[in-house]
């Protein structure tokens, strides 16, 4: 601990990812941009790097869930028809030659990638932009539940990811990265993201993250 301008704050890993303040938000793991068979990769794009990530982060998940440390799955939805899509954020997503219409509310490409499962202590947030943050209920039911300290993981490093490791940070929570479960579908984005967040934020590996939690169940 730390005492800045006579304000305490978290410094070390253990106090930063004590479990009764501490999410782990898993972001985009979905079958559109996981899958061989999702929208990602029926559009040209090179999955290997998301797909090879999925059984550590997958397993990574699950000794956090044994430990009942929160997790909040995200979830980027599309609308049918393109309700979600504003003309600005249309000409984002298909920006690269891809067409716009993934992970469609009900789909199989917007559902979790196989091995992930919410729990009845997790929660699954929808949102319409990269971050996750922007016009959706996480940051209330982050509060509700006394979360100061948030965990990323998931995909895409530069794109999702690092939109809600901002968006987090100007939330007022403390931001950690696991950079070996951050994926993309671009390594030179991926790398140059990870520089950005090493300069800025805590990062730690999973066994480090679960090497400072108890085997009980958090006392939250």
């Amino acid at each position: 601990m730390r005492t800045i301008q006579g304000v305490p704050v978290l410094d070390t890993l253990a106090e930063l990812v004590d479990p009764g303040h501490t999410a782990v938000v898993v972001i985009d793991m979905q079958n559109d941009f996981c899958h061989p068979d999702g929208h990602f990769a029926r559009n040209g794009k090179d999955i290997g790097a998301i797909a090879a990530s999925v059984p550590a982060l997958s397993a990574f998940v699950r000794e956090v869930q044994a430990r009942q440390v929160m997790v909040a799955f995200i979830r980027q939805l599309t609308l049918p028809h393109g309700l979600s899509d504003s003309p600005a954020w249309l000409r984002f997503k298909c920006r690269d030659g891809k067409t716009p219409e993934y992970t469609l509310k009900g789909s199989w490409g917007a559902e979790l990638v196989d091995g992930l499962v919410p729990g009845p202590r997790d929660v699954v947030v929808e949102k319409f932009r990269p971050d996750a943050f922007v016009r959706t209920p996480l940051d209330g039911l982050l509060r509700a539940r006394g979360i100061q300290t948030l965990v990323l993981v998931g995909n895409s490093t530069e794109g999702c990811v690092e939109s809600t490791l901002r968006g987090g940070s100007y939330h007022d929570y403390y931001m950690v990265t696991v950079p070996e479960l951050l994926s993309s579908t671009s390594a030179a984005l991926h790398e140059g993201s990870l520089q950005f967040m090493r300069a800025r934020y805590p990062h730690a590996t999973a066994a480090e993250v679960l090497a400072t939690w108890p085997d009980a169940p958090a006392t939250r």
